[in-house]
């Protein structure tokens, strides 16, 4: 009874955020744009990179900066399966500034930690390099800056380096392999239905990383890591007129490929009909049903009527899911767990020098409702999101 009375008051709290957000907007009518908090400073720069940047004092004396590039394993050619990933783990291993492992040092000394702090992931769509630093220091700012710097446009790709992450990367497959694996193999060419995200996994073809030329990987960063595929983020306890000197400093200077390639979307077509599918492996921990819906293009939330459909679907998902989870209260359920969303289903992100690939963040191409149910025996805990 108390479950239920929890319940109950998270979906008035969501219905009334939803009440007040509309009273906030007061006159406000749907078609009108969605306004960006001014605290948020936007710019471009003349190449085209754009960057985002925000005073936050808490915690004081820290700052996260983030290099985004609008390129991952989507963008492989034929023969550069899982350099995207690759690419990534280079940028830990010298460049103009900071010498094959000098970077780790480096930043060790200011107090980041590998993998805790400092990282890296590679999806389909999107690379992003996380780097937190403290500014007690006030040159440490200045010298995080220099790191996004060289990771946007002097990665060194040593051969000796390349040979030496070869390990490295297959070691990351390797612990990727398993019950989901086997199975993600079969369903994957089913959900994408012809798309090239089926041939596109981040972690790449064991035979390509093993043998791949120099130049091939090198081809990958010369041809998508420009300016105008970039963002930068700066976010914390820093003057943002100082931060944006600093990335102005070191970042217009940049320059795009005179013949740059085209940045194409790739789409996932329609399904045609309705289609079922039975997956087993000997290694499964869980027995699941899904129901996936049909592919939606995301919409991005740009108008005040956008963000009130997306309260709307978020109240849907909450009465959807408490209905289910009501059901696993009885004294004989017809299952131990079931909810529902409509997310981001592109979602497979290697994420570097962590070991085994997992779900990250979700590309923005593609939502699809799906309502999930577990049988006896298995959890949430166990649940691996498509």
């Amino acid at each position: 009874m108390k479950f239920r009375i929890l319940k109950r008051l998270n979906l008035c709290c969501a219905a009334l955020f939803y009440l007040v957000s509309l009273t906030a907007f007061g006159q406000a009518h749907v078609t009108d744009p969605l306004p960006v908090t001014p605290a948020v400073h936007i710019g471009k720069l003349s190449n085209g990179l754009t960057y985002y940047i925000r005073k936050n004092t808490k915690p004081e004396q820290k700052v996260e900066l983030r290099l985004a590039v609008n390129a991952g394993s989507i963008l492989e050619d034929d023969d550069q399966r899982g350099l995207a990933h690759f690419t990534e783990h280079m940028g830990f291993n010298g460049s103009k500034n900071f010498k094959k492992n000098e970077l780790v040092s480096f930043l060790q000394l200011m107090g980041v930690k590998f993998g805790a702090d400092l990282n890296a992931y590679t999806s389909f769509d999107e690379t992003v390099y996380i780097l937190p630093i403290p500014i007690d220091k006030k040159e440490n700012l200045e010298k995080g800056m220099l790191v996004l710097e060289d990771w946007a446009s002097t990665v060194a790709f040593e051969n000796t380096e390349i040979d030496k992450e070869r390990g490295v990367v297959l070691e990351e497959s390797r612990l990727g392999k398993g019950a989901n694996d086997r199975m993600n193999k079969v369903l994957f060419p089913k959900l994408f239905d012809g798309s090239k995200y089926a041939q596109r996994l981040p972690i790449g073809k064991e035979e390509t990383l093993k043998s791949f030329p120099y130049d091939v990987v090198k081809r990958f960063y010369k041809d998508w890591y420009r300016p105008d595929l970039m963002a930068v983020v700066v976010v914390g306890d820093v003057d943002p007129t100082e931060a944006e000197k600093l990335v102005k400093a070191h970042f217009e200077k940049l320059k795009n490929p005179v013949n740059e390639r085209a940045r194409a979307l790739s789409e996932i077509p329609a399904r045609q009909k309705s289609e079922a599918l039975v997956l087993t492996d000997k290694e499964a921990t869980n027995s699941v049903v899904r129901i996936y819906y049909p592919f939606a293009k995301a919409k991005v939330a740009t108008t005040i009527g956008d963000y009130r459909d997306d309260i709307v679907k978020g109240l849907f998902q909450s009465m959807l899911g408490m209905r289910l989870q009501e059901l696993t209260q009885k004294s004989d359920p017809p299952f131990v767990f079931g909810g529902s969303n409509v997310s981001g289903f592109i979602c497979f992100n290697r994420q570097s020098r962590c070991g085994a690939g997992h779900c990250g963040p979700c590309t923005r191409g593609r939502t699809r409702p799906k309502i999930w149910i577990y049988s006896i025996g298995t959890g949430p805990d166990q649940e691996e999101s498509y």
